[in-house]
């Protein structure tokens, strides 16, 4: 015998004071495509509610389907739950979802600003994109009728009999004029893979026969039980690269919180953009946020992965991630668990550590810079090449370098490729060398003189030490009282004229090089941490020192000029000394680079 037909109810929505719907729509949620993570996401619930109970069903029967369909406006999300029936609706759908409503919209309607994580809406958020929002339903028990259920996003509902046939629930949403973006399969799509990519069903699309969706975040297995190739796989997948990561970090902790994740090492460039790694926060595999400077320090946003937070609210605020004292846990914990991996690797295979350095390196060096805790646990294991293509530690570098002083000098250059004139001179003297390697070591080294105190980094262009330079040498004082040095000194002054250059003469153990230029640490390393580079800063270039090396032949040969009534070669030959020593230092321009061939062609016509 056949049911007999319900009526049509009517009803009014238990809200006492403004309507909630205009804050669901414009306030409660940065952006409206979060409509669909909320529907899946309780399609989800539903359907692993109805596995536990039927413990023998088909799991292939547990899916998902949107359907979108162009000519009505409508989308649909279909799954196959444990659905509801008519009382369902009315305690679900009707009264939970909006009690305490007249609290919530009295304290929030004259605030528009970001009220995620504060009201739970899932089901509710369907309106900010929907003119009309109706469900379909029918529960597994035994001898349920099928519900009907529409809302035009007023004050008032409409609940009947269905026509549901199978098990589960359809919501199908009219969608607005405003939104009609959504009614794109591809549109949709994407915002599955964003939001839905894990979830332990499948989601199809309109007829196609492939899932969109990966169902399954690798970090939900056991470390143990994953091969590299997999890892490589899913970093892929997800990111859409084709390189492979340089390696990864399986997270898996249960105490005191819990937590599952892959960060994953890419190979970052040296201009450094946290733009460049996304971190992606999950809540029991559904997608929360990429924006994650609130839970894990900036340094580690250049990584790749996911974090998998079962205990974070999916409408999360960033207010709530600032605030949580288990997000503030779960930072820390990050921190040292990278830093324990690395320092793992160092100690394992420093051959493997030092290969890896090339493309790790800046951001180890931006998380000592940015994060103390860090600092604390990676700074033994800071390592810079030289340009013998060893790597050394800071302790490495003052054991092969001693100094009597409390204060240890550590030298650098700015690469490999020059300054060489400089590197070459303390090469002959023993004397280790390190290469500026990212835009970010003038403020690691602050940073590591700042805290260990005994330390401080020095270009090899900034002093001249003192192992390159000749000691107790007597020179002869002639009648007025002036030593060689003295005369040549006088000489180059004269002959540059320039009150912004500064001569010095020192008798150098390398006799090849005429001349070098060399400009104030401090100074420098100032601009270059305010992103100036060195041919941007004229001032810099303008205001240094020129220190002439006496032992030189060339430099030998003004004395003897001095003599002569060759003002002209004596002024040239300056000159070109100290362009030479420029020439390291910068890229000439056009018109400098023009009167340098000018000076070298015209010293060409004095040999003879």
């Amino acid at each position: 015998m056949a049911k007999e037909k319900k009526e049509k109810k009517k009803g009014t929505l238990s809200i006492h004071s403004e309507n909630i719907f205009p804050i669901i729509k414009k306030w409660l949620y940065s952006e409206h495509d979060i409509f669909l993570r909320e529907l899946i996401s309780n399609s989800v619930d539903a359907m692993q509610k109805r596995a536990a109970i039927e413990s023998d069903i088909d799991k292939e029967q547990l899916k998902i389907e949107v359907k979108i369909d162009k000519t009505n406006n409508t989308i649909k999300v279909i799954d196959y739950g444990i659905g509801m029936d008519a009382e369902e609706v009315e305690k679900y759908i009707n009264q939970i979802a909006f009690s305490g409503a007249e609290d919530f919209v009295e304290k929030y309607k004259d605030k528009q600003s970001d009220l995620i994580g504060h009201f739970g809406l899932g089901f509710y958020s369907a309106f900010m994109v929907a003119e009309k929002v109706t469900i379909d339903s029918l529960s597994y028990k035994e001898d349920a009728d099928p519900v009907y259920w529409e809302c035009d996003g007023k004050r008032e509902f409409v609940i009947a009999e269905g026509e549901r046939k199978k098990v589960g629930t359809t919501v199908t949403i009219h969608v607005n004029k405003d939104n009609k973006q959504f009614l794109d399969a591809q549109k949709i799509k994407d915002l599955i893979k964003k939001y839905s990519n894990f979830v332990p069903f499948p989601v199809y699309v309109n007829k196609e026969k492939e899932p969109v969706n990966l169902e399954e975040a690798l970090w939900n297995k056991e470390p143990s039980q994953v091969e590299d190739k997999e890892y490589k796989e899913f970093y892929k997948k997800l990111f859409n690269q084709y390189e492979d990561p340089l390696f990864w970090i399986h997270l898996n902790v249960d105490f005191p919180f819990k937590l599952k994740g892959i960060l994953y090492f890419p190979k970052i460039k040296r201009n450094l953009d946290i733009n460049q790694g996304r971190v992606k926060l999950y809540c029991n595999n559904v997608f929360v946020a990429d924006d994650l400077k609130q839970i894990i320090p900036e340094f580690l946003l250049l990584l790749r992965g996911g974090l998998d937070i079962p205990d974070i609210p999916l409408n999360v605020s960033r207010s709530f991630l600032q605030e949580d004292k288990q997000v503030r846990t779960v930072s820390k914990y990050i921190i040292k668990k990278v830093a324990d991996s690395l320092k793992k690797k160092f100690k394992d295979d420093r051959e493997e550590y030092q290969k890896l350095w090339e493309d790790i390196n800046h951001f180890v060096k931006y998380g000592i810079v940015t994060e103390d805790k860090f600092y604390e646990a990676m700074k033994d294991n800071i390592i810079f090449k030289t340009p013998k293509d060893e790597y050394l530690t800071i302790e490495e570098y003052k054991t092969r370098n001693p100094s009597d002083e409390k204060m240890h000098k550590i030298y650098y250059a700015k690469s490999e490729d020059t300054q060489l004139s400089y590197l070459k001179m303390m090469e002959e003297q023993g004397i280790d060398v390190l290469i500026q390697s990212s835009v970010i070591d003038g403020h690691l080294f602050q940073k590591l003189e700042m805290q260990e105190g005994d330390v401080q980094f020095v270009r090899v262009d900034s002093e001249v030490n003192e192992n390159l330079v000749n000691k107790d040498q007597d020179e002869i004082v002639d009648k007025d009282n002036k030593t060689p040095s003295d005369k040549i000194k006088e000489i180059v002054e004269n002959a540059l004229d320039n009150d912004k250059i500064t001569v010095q003469t020192k008798s150098l153990k390398s006799k090849s090089i005429p001349g070098m230029v060399v400009f104030n640490e401090q100074i420098r390393r100032m601009q270059e941490m305010n992103n100036f580079t060195m041919m941007q800063d004229a001032d810099l270039l303008a205001n240094h020192t020129f220190v002439v090396n006496t032992e030189n032949e060339t430099v030998k040969k003004l004395l003897k000029l001095s003599e002569t009534d060759k003002k002209n070669e004596i002024s040239l030959l300056c000159n070109f000394i100290h362009d030479l020593a420029m020439l390291e230092q910068k890229q000439f321009t056009g018109k400098e680079l023009q009167t340098f061939i000018k000076e070298s062609n015209q010293l060409l016509n004095y040999i003879k």
